[in-house]
């Protein structure tokens, strides 16, 4: 069963980045929570990708989408909407 998550990074002016990597954090839910807080609290995204480095700083990112979700989400999260536009 491939375990790869997506990630799409879409961008202020319009443009969008699509990465895939393995999952990073297994079996601990408590360690997903943690580690997503402390992703939202940085001001920038850094991504290892094939030998170089990115770092994208939030003030540039219009939004985030990961697929599949997260098993644990950060307090206060909506669960189980539909996008509808």
């Amino acid at each position: 069963m491939n375990e790869d998550r997506r990630l799409v990074v879409h961008y202020n002016n319009g443009t969008k980045v699509e990465v895939t990597f393995p999952v990073q954090i297994k079996n601990s839910t408590a360690a997903v929570q943690e580690a997503m807080k402390r992703i939202m609290e940085s001001d920038k995204l850094v991504i290892e990708s094939e030998g170089r480095l990115i770092v994208i700083p939030w003030s540039s990112v219009k939004q985030l989408e990961v697929t599949p979700a997260p098993p644990a989400l950060p307090f206060g999260a909506i669960r189980n909407a539909k996008v509808v536009s």
